[in-house]
């Protein structure tokens, strides 16, 4: 099957602004011990219960780009391969596969069952792709998680499936290995996966009760998780359940109170929790701030972008978007599992330096008048600074901040925080924004490629007009490298937009799980099923 490339600009933007989580281990406490520094028995056939902050909603694994749908689906649904905390490939449903820069082989495993009792077929998992990349579903994993071009063939007797994209593509196998597989009756009949479940996950929903909670029962025979992880292990929880709940306060004093056993916590209340517990740290990227370049915008200019940047003091911005929570940001793909680790920001933030912004600026034409406010030819300088309102009273005070330092140095600032409706339509319609607080994460960085370059809306995706063409040239030579021989490229085209004050990264926030009798690995979206072991009181 061939299909051609059209992403939805709004789906798009969902996907890259979706609340991602990453993995990682933290520090100790109580784990999976009994509290006197010796292992607890595994529990048998105990419930594991922990909170997602919101309703999932349409659960199809390949209509959603929400990330609480996402968690809850990973429970349901496997992928192709498992991509570890420490970087490693393992097999999943495939078995083992076979890659070149275009082209990867799949060799599914024998014997995978799906929920309704239907065997897992290579068609069946070629028809995922064929779901996803058909213009008539909509789907916003198109051309952003996935390739939005391909060609899929299947042969069933040999458990294969091989796709092949039009060009090169260094993290093939990340992209294509990553995606959650459904199973045939839920692909011809979407509606009934709404509120259901059809997969080969180790979990299968029982019970769905939106707003409130979500329970899923285990599937005896599974035994082709992770690198053969089986339902059969000790420890593994019999019971799932996944309660619904808003406010963060009360998910810990749940978890305190031992209703919970696992709670993640990003506010204050962490605070409750560190050092006691167990806990699986992931990171994403909060502090991310882009110029508006399209022509008639104060960005369009390189060394008003400059002066910008040297009016801000990226450190103490990075302590206020956090909380005090986090750390500076070492490159633009930061969601774990990541395909490559590098620092593409250390040396290539400007340090704070408010008198060389207004020195840039003077020599750049802007003389300050009698009210403190700059112009050039008659025209103000004003920045009008937009920011995701949902993203709470930290990136608020960020953005007053970074208001208040450009204001200090003659530009007139002013900054609003948008729903993410507005938001979105102010970014890609009206275009009425010059400098936006816009934290994008994902796992690769091919998958940034066309929010930092090419088309512009409507017809793409490119946000801020960037027109780099170093990060071009560097691009084009990384996609010819194959999966992390290529991260040196990737790393280049990164310190090219950050040299030209393209985009400015500084924050990430870490934010906690944390667990109570437990073990598992955290994955991108969430807690890892199949991992989740369970130890006795």
């Amino acid at each position: 099957m061939r299909v051609g490339p059209k992403v939805a600009v709004a789906a798009a933007l969902t996907v890259l602004l979706a609340a991602c989580g990453s993995s990682g281990d933290g520090g100790g406490g109580n784990g999976s011990g009994n509290g006197n520094g010796t292992e607890a028995e595994p529990a048998v056939d105990a419930t594991f219960t922990t909170s997602v902050t919101a309703d999932p909603g349409n659960l199809h694994p390949h209509l959603t780009a929400l990330s609480a749908t996402r968690e809850v689906a990973a429970y349901m649904y496997d992928r192709l391969v498992h991509f570890s905390a420490d970087g490693d490939q393992l097999p999943w449903l495939a078995e083992s596969w076979d890659v070149t820069p275009d082209t990867i082989t799949y060799t599914i495993r024998d014997g995978i069952t799906c929920s309704d009792g239907s065997e897992l077929t290579a068609s069946d998992v070629a028809a995922n792709f064929e779901f996803i990349l058909d213009p008539a579903n909509e789907s916003p994993v198109r051309g952003v998680l996935i390739p939005p071009e391909m060609d899929l063939s299947a042969d069933d007797d040999a458990r294969t499936v091989t796709i092949t994209v039009p060009r090169p593509d260094p993290f093939l196998l990340h992209s294509t290995g990553d995606l959650f597989i459904a199973c045939r009756a839920g692909l011809d009949d979407p509606d009934a996966l709404a509120q259901a479940g059809i997969g080969t996950g180790m979990y299968e929903l029982t019970e769905a009760a939106a707003d409130d909670h979500y329970t899923f029962e285990r599937r005896d025979e599974y035994a082709w998780g992770p690198d053969g992880i089986a339902a059969s292990e000790a420890g593994t929880a019999k019971t799932i359940t996944l309660r619904v709940i808003a406010n963060e306060s009360t998910a810990v004093n749940l978890f305190l109170s031992g209703e919970l056993d696992a709670v993640s916590a990003v506010g204050p209340d962490r605070q409750r929790l560190e050092g006691e517990y167990h806990q699986l740290e992931a990171r994403a990227v909060v502090g991310e701030l882009f110029f508006n370049q399209a022509g008639g915008h104060v960005g369009e200019d390189p060394e008003v972008r400059a002066a910008l940047a040297q009016a801000l003091d990226f450190n103490e911005l990075m302590s206020v978007v956090t909380g005090g929570h986090g750390e500076m940001s070492t490159m633009l793909a930061a969601i774990a599992p990541t395909a490559c680790q590098y620092d593409a920001v250390s040396g290539h933030l400007p340090e704070p330096d408010p008198d060389a912004a207004r020195a840039a600026l003077d020599a750049a034409g802007w003389t300050e008048g009698s009210g403190g406010t700059r112009a050039k030819d008659g025209e103000e300088l004003a920045v009008s600074l937009i920011y995701n309102s949902t993203r709470g009273d930290a990136t608020a005070a960020a953005a007053e901040l970074m208001a208040q330092r450009w204001n200090e140095v003659g530009v007139a600032t002013s900054s609003r925080g948008l729903p993410p409706t507005e938001y979105n339509e102010v970014i890609f319609g009206t275009g009425d924004w010059d400098a936006a607080l816009l934290p994008v994460n994902v796992r690769l960085p091919s998958q940034l490629v066309p929010f930092l370059s090419g088309a512009v809306p409507p017809e793409g995706v490119n946000l801020a007009h960037l027109e780099n063409d170093d990060y071009v040239a560097a691009v084009g030579e990384a996609m010819d490298i194959p999966g992390q021989e290529s991260c040196t490229k990737w790393q280049e085209a990164e310190e090219a937009l950050f040299a030209a004050h393209d985009v400015l990264i500084f924050a990430d926030e870490t934010i906690p799980t944390f667990l109570d009798g437990v073990t598992a690995e955290r994955g991108g979206d969430g807690l890892v099923a199949p991992t989740i072991r369970m130890s006795a009181e």
